[in-house]
């Protein structure tokens, strides 16, 4: 059955006939939903929410990673956005010496002795992903301050 109005209307219609006739709001709410052919408001949504379209495709999961080294295909997959979140990170930090931060990156060393450790397994391979998103940005910011400091020779 189609509804006259949008959900949100029908609310609105429910506060109108609530504030002119002074019943509760639960009572309007009914009263509208019968006015649209259901026995009370909360079969109107049920029937409502029936109709919503789902989704048809499930939420994106990984595979669980259960030991080190990981499998070739998840390596590639994970020097692949490390290296498009490093660009990112250089991009947006803005280092004194971009040049030097980029010589000392090192994508097969971050991947394979940085990004996961033992203690973290098992771990579901798209999470395990996030997670070079979000601290490569300290990994970064670690290379930045050393070309800094290799640049007045420090180190």
């Amino acid at each position: 059955m189609e509804l006259s109005a949008p959900i949100n209307e029908l609310k609105r219609k429910a506060k109108l006939v609530r504030r002119e006739t002074g019943i509760p709001h639960n009572q309007a709410l009914d009263r509208i939903a019968k006015d649209e052919g259901y026995a009370s408001w909360s079969f109107l949504i049920r029937k409502y929410e029936d109709q919503k379209t789902k989704p048809t495709q499930k939420p994106k999961s990984g595979y669980l990673i259960k030991n080190l080294p990981f499998d070739a295909d998840y390596r590639a997959e994970a020097i692949e956005l490390a290296n498009s979140t490093f660009e990112e990170v250089i991009r947006r930090i803005e280092p004194d010496n971009p040049r030097k931060t980029i010589e000392l990156w090192n994508v097969d060393d971050y991947v394979d002795n940085h990004h996961l450790s033992e203690n973290m397994l098992p771990i579901d391979s798209e999470y395990a992903l996030s997670l070079i998103e979000a601290f490569l940005w300290h990994h970064v910011v670690k290379l930045a301050t050393k070309a800094d400091r290799m640049s007045v020779g420090q180190d």
